[in-house]
């Protein structure tokens, strides 16, 4: 089945809840923009690629102070010590990976929005540096609730952060909608009993979206 359909039900099947990630989908992250002149790039690169990255990043998702992953990327790795270097000119200059809005997708919202139909975020994000750059998309909050990773001390695709968020507003996971860039995350959701869709565009999202009928078709 493609990655771009709803794996269950028909249009008009019964979706009444959309929830959103939040990064690359509603605001692009892209990390080297806080390293972006500030580290080599080949360096930067490396640290990715070997220096476990992804890692040191999850831990700061789920909530972990900075000095706490510092010290245990440090007794990891303690031959490279501008790997921690590098970890904290991210955490530092972190505003830099927000690059601007993804196009097309505020539109999508503003139209759910016109047609009431209730809106929830669920993002893996670290809650210090997701509440320093909250203010990037104001239309969050007319969301009827944000679950953010850092706060809860859980990342996505751990089923639990999902029964989190379906237990804490009341959602049917039948009737929920997850929308994420992630596969392992949209898997995550589709394991729960959600429906997801794993976003690649505002079109393919309205797409779906009028499909399932909550928003209208183009009139033309």
């Amino acid at each position: 089945m493609s990655v771009h359909t709803i794996p269950v039900g028909a249009p008009g099947s019964g979706i009444d809840v959309v929830v959103f990630d939040y990064g690359n989908v509603i605001y692009t992250w892209d990390a080297v923009g806080a390293v972006a002149g500030r580290v080599p790039l080949r360096d930067w690169r490396e640290f990715v690629d070997t220096g476990e990255f992804a890692r040191w990043n999850t831990l700061l998702d789920a909530g972990a102070p900075l000095e706490q992953v510092l010290d245990q990327l440090c007794a990891t790795r303690p031959g490279r010590p501008e790997w921690p270097r590098m970890l904290r000119t991210y955490w530092d200059h972190f505003s830099d990976t927000k690059t601007g809005p993804v196009p097309g997708t505020a539109a999508v919202i503003e139209d759910l929005l016109r047609a009431e139909v209730p809106l929830y975020a669920l993002t893996n994000f670290n809650d210090v540096l997701f509440d320093a750059t909250r203010h990037l998309s104001p239309l969050l909050d007319r969301f009827h609730g944000v679950v953010v990773s850092g706060r809860e001390h859980l990342v996505k695709p751990d089923p639990a952060i999902y029964h989190l968020l379906l237990d804490r507003y009341g959602l049917t996971a039948e009737r929920t909608l997850f929308v994420d860039d992630s596969a392992a995350n949209v898997q995550g959701a589709r394991a729960v009993g959600m429906r997801a869709h794993r976003f690649t565009g505002a079109g393919t999202l309205r797409a779906v979206l009028i499909e399932q009928g909550l928003l209208p078709a183009p009139l033309d």
